[in-house]
């Protein structure tokens, strides 16, 4: 009987961790995964101590079977290939044991696929190769059940899911998802949204949560939702919460309260139950013999409410979608307690009609205030629209989630989201960089709060494009998959040369992306043979050089930058979508000067 088949009828029990369990049982903290070279008779011990308490359903040792743990292709794909015969053999030995049939007795093995946690900041192609590799090792070694666990986003679960799909049109693919007892992943998922996504996807079999909360948590989650559809709903709490004892992860003995409230569970309707961290076979046996001949019952399903989304209706936003062209003012925030300067600065931009002021986020990794509490002032103070950028480099997904949500209550709707400079090699002895997210995850997590934390007034987001570089393809592929998570707009660099705009250009055409194009006024012969010289991937034509004479006066040299500037947003103005202004030694009115000098010529 196929799965698809048994869930017809019965809730099918799951096996419960093996992990935890194999530590407590050997007194190893060995990765178990590599206990498959080591010590397989351990694993197929394992398995079939579940096989013996009721379960149904084995998944292969392979959770952490990828690059993060094994040093090669060839080496994972030898423990997938021997993780499978184990689960396998397991079965077979179970069947032989017991006499029982596979046609009268059906047990399943599922290809168990953890998440790739991405800690290199890899290419997205790299991660996704590395999925279609484990893919096809799986399908090579005969598997038609796929589950992947433990997820805490949907970032790479399409594309994965279409691989699958390509790869085995047969097979029968499970997701689930790692979520606390606030509903949220830690990639900032929401339950409902999570259920929604899931039961929308044709690729996805069935889908709900393993890990993260205990039974009672999960069961007060799951009574409450309405399920879109009959598709299987899988649920396999922990055993507990665990405590740390001498460096070691410790779940509580609570096999009974276990037992009990996952019956509650599997009550609710729920299709597929079992156990995740620190459960063992004991844990299952009662809950296998309560689910013998026990009729099946009905998930709670419907029709959800749609909640009514609306988008922050700035001037910045509706010049974007209008066609006419906004005026996008960067400064940079001080590196003290300062901010006099800034707020008056602010306070001109608004008097000359500029629609964003961006607050650059500590840029070239050397600490300035807080670009969004500096924001929600200036904002408050002044009434002009403020745009932080939000850097992944200082914050961990806790605190990027967090920020998002203490900036939202602060009426901060527009954000700049960058992958951040990194922290200089010698510094790093003292300095500690996160990433735990690139842009375009970090982007993802704003499209998932947008969906739900936001849905009444949604934020807008942009990203940074450098546009410089010989990889003209790669750029053009990174700019949409930022516009696949929602990213409204970019910023480029500064532009200068002819060949510069001629990028722009290309990027858009091959894109049709919002493009805001960067205008950095040069003030000075020194300041423009730096940029020219020192600033990688900035092109100052020598003939623009030229313009700036030695010993030319102050009032000559931004006359010079006025000019030069207009003439940069004359050139661009029929491809560009607005004109984004980096501030040089914070001189505002220069700034403001060169806007009016635009208007007046209707660029």
């Amino acid at each position: 009987m196929k799965i698809g088949e048994f869930f017809k009828e019965n809730t099918l029990l799951c096996d419960g961790a093996m992990g935890t369990y194999y530590a407590s049982k050997f007194h190893d903290e060995t990765l178990v995964e590599r206990e498959n070279f080591e010590h397989p008779e351990r694993i197929a011990q394992i398995h079939g101590e579940y096989l013996e308490s009721g379960a149904r359903l084995l998944r292969t040792n392979t959770f952490a079977t990828n690059s993060n743990f094994f040093s090669s292709v060839e080496e994972m794909e030898n423990n997938i290939m021997i993780a499978c015969q184990i689960a396998k053999s397991a079965v077979e030995a179970y069947y032989e044991k017991t006499g029982l049939t596979k046609e009268t007795y059906p047990v399943y093995v599922a290809a168990d696929i953890g998440t790739i946690y991405d800690m290199e900041q890899k290419d997205d192609s790299n991660v996704l190769a590395e999925y279609h590799h484990i893919v096809d090792t799986f399908v090579s070694a005969g598997m038609d059940i796929f589950w992947l666990e433990t997820q805490v986003d949907v970032y790479y679960l399409k594309r994965l899911l279409a691989y699958i799909k390509e790869k085995a049109p047969q097979a029968y693919v499970m997701v689930s998802f790692s979520m606390d007892k606030t509903a949220y992943s830690k990639g900032g998922l929401q339950f409902d949204r999570m259920v929604r996504l899931m039961s929308e996807m044709d690729e996805v079999n069935a889908y709900g949560l393993n890990c993260g909360m205990e039974a009672a948590h999960m069961y007060q989650l799951l009574k409450n939702v309405t399920f879109p559809s009959e598709k299987p709903v899988i649920a396999l709490p922990n055993a507990g919460y665990p405590y740390q004892l001498r460096g070691k992860t410790i779940y509580g003995k609570n096999e009974s309260y276990f037992q009990k409230m996952l019956l509650q569970i599997a009550d609710l309707g729920i299709d597929l139950v079992g156990g995740c961290c620190g459960t063992t076979p004991d844990y299952l046996k009662e809950i296998a013999e309560q689910l013998k001949g026990k009729k099946k019952m009905e998930k709670k399903t419907g029709s959800p409410e749609t909640p009514a989304v609306s988008r922050t209706e700035s001037v910045f936003w509706k010049k974007l979608q209008s066609g006419e062209k906004p005026f996008v003012v960067e400064l940079d925030p001080p590196s003290d307690i300062k901010v006099e300067k800034l707020v008056s600065g602010a306070q001109l931009l608004k008097e000359h009609r500029v629609d964003l002021l961006t607050l650059s986020d500590s840029p070239m990794a050397r600490s300035r205030m807080d670009a969004s509490l500096l924001g929600s002032k200036i904002q408050r103070e002044t009434g002009i629209y403020v745009m932080p950028h939000l850097s992944c480099r200082d914050r961990n997904v806790i605190s990027l989630r967090g920020t998002m949500l203490g900036d939202y209550v602060n009426d901060l709707r527009h954000f700049l989201v960058v992958t951040g400079d990194p922290i200089a090699q010698n510094d790093r002895n003292t300095i500690t960089q996160v990433f735990d997210y690139n842009s375009i995850k970090f982007m993802g997590l704003l499209q998932e709060m947008n969906e739900d934390q936001f849905y009444q007034d949604r934020i807008v987001y942009g990203g940074a494009l450098n546009y410089q570089g010989v990889g003209v393809d790669a750029i053009a592929r990174r700019m949409k998959l930022k516009m696949e998570q929602g990213c409204s707009f970019f910023l480029t660099q500064p532009i200068y040369a002819d060949a510069d705009v001629e990028r722009i250009k290309d990027l858009k055409d091959r894109t049709g992306a919002k493009i805001i194009g960067g205008i950095m006024p040069l003030v000075s012969r020194k300041n423009a043979l730096f940029i020219a010289n020192e600033m990688p991937g900035m092109h100052v034509p020598p003939e623009t050089l030229a313009y700036y004479e030695e010993g030319m006066s102050r009032s000559e040299y931004e006359e010079v930058a006025i000019r030069v500037s207009v003439e940069i947003a004359r050139k661009m103005s029929s491809i560009v979508d607005g004109y984004y202004f980096m501030t040089p030694f914070n001189r505002v009115e220069l700034i403001c000067n060169i806007i009016e000098r635009i208007r007046e010529e209707n660029l």
